[in-house]
């Protein structure tokens, strides 16, 4: 249980314009419950079309429906204007592109103005033009989710590396204890109980190099090795996948579990979890869930995943896109259960020591209140 805050509480809104429900959309979803568990008061305002929207008001989170793209831009500044004149708000969050530019317009446009802070999820490259880097350039702080983005938008945008602030998403150490395979999921997935099982938790994307994966799988099923691919997740990329799975000829071995809201089992039942992003990544979530878990782990060396993947110390890494390498270091996995149980120890301490719920929200809420006292130091001079 996250302890509160003896300071002063703040109220913060998010706003999201995405649809979909990923790391991303978790990520703002488990920081805000972390957040009023210290004793802040987290509100959304979001699309009421997305996921978001109906987890927010599920967990009990003020929630104003805010409809973007196009035309209805203007009718979600006016609404976002007319929420953030009220001033019961000390934070205005935002997060995706389009309601962050929504959101920073509206912001601009009040005299009396809550503290401007964006959150910046992925390591995508930004467009190096001048309405993007005043975009990045007036928020009095941007958080990242790994380290990477932060060099990014220093190195690329030009913004101060003292007002980003990298704060990877935090695990429920709780939600993710080690556990034993469920027997049940195994049956449900038709999997034998004794089975070696590769893994992977993602949303189906081009750039999260699932294809790479069932490549690299392929080969070590023509190298001999007896062993199951469990997929989890679901996304835009399920065609291609399942064709490039009928292509190889590799369906009898191969599991497409599609989307699952608890992830825990999903790990548990995993000897190895691979992530063979090759674009994008900040710090997964699914490698953070995955260590927690005690679950070894092979990692492209791409985005954030070398910021928590030290190589042969908390994981192994490979070059992204190299399904050669890919494919001998799950076979070394494999191969090897000490080596593995020794990567699991590994990573759940790392996870323990730096990347709790915990220390997550302590970290955030640290970012906001410097913001804060700095402000009223302004107001005071």
């Amino acid at each position: 249980m996250l302890g509160k805050s003896p300071q002063k509480s703040l109220a913060i809104l998010h706003t999201e314009a995405s649809l979909g429900w990923g790391g991303q959309e978790r990520r703002i979803l488990v920081e805000a419950l972390a957040m009023r568990q210290r004793g802040h008061r987290p509100a959304f305002a979001c699309d009421p079309r997305g996921e978001l929207y109906r987890r927010a008001r599920l967990q009990n989170f003020p929630v104003t429906p805010l409809v973007f793209g196009g035309i209805k831009n203007l009718g979600a500044w006016v609404r976002l204007r007319r929420l953030l004149g009220a001033g019961a708000f000390d934070i205005l969050n935002t997060h995706s592109s389009l309601d962050s530019w929504v959101g920073t317009l509206a912001w601009r446009s009040r005299r009396s103005q809550p503290l401007l802070v964006r959150t910046r999820h992925l390591s995508t490259r930004v467009r190096d033009n001048r309405p993007t880097r005043w975009l990045y350039q007036t928020p009095a702080a941007i958080i990242t989710t790994g380290k990477v983005t932060k060099d990014l938008l220093v190195e690329r945008l030009g913004v101060p590396a003292r007002r980003i602030f990298s704060i990877p998403t935090g695990v429920e150490l709780a939600e993710f204890a080690p556990q034993g395979k469920s027997r049940e999921l195994l049956a449900q997935v038709k999997i034998p109980a004794d089975a070696f099982i590769f893994g992977s938790v993602a949303v189906l994307r081009s750039w999260k190099g699932h294809l790479d994966l069932l490549e690299a799988f392929h080969e070590l099923l023509q190298e001999g090795a007896r062993a199951f691919l469990l997929l989890v997740g679901e996304g835009p990329y399920r065609v291609v996948i399942e064709e490039k799975i009928a292509q190889l000829g590799i369906q009898h071995r191969v599991r497409l579990a599609g989307f699952r809201d608890q992830v825990a089992p999903w790990f548990a039942l995993m000897d190895v979890l691979v992530l063979a992003s090759y674009a994008n990544e900040g710090v997964p979530q699914s490698l953070l869930q995955a260590l927690a878990m005690a679950r070894p782990v092979v990692g492209a060396n791409v985005g954030g995943i070398p910021e928590v993947i030290a190589d042969e110390e908390t994981g192994l890494l490979v070059p992204p896109r190299d399904t050669r390498a890919l494919a001998q270091a799950m076979g070394r996995l494999m191969a090897d259960p000490d080596y593995r149980r020794e990567l699991g120890r590994r990573g759940r301490e790392l996870v323990i020591e730096k990347f709790s719920m915990e220390q997550m929200a302590a970290e955030i809420e640290a970012v906001y209140k410097v913001l804060r006292h700095n402000r009223e130091g302004e107001g005071r001079g």
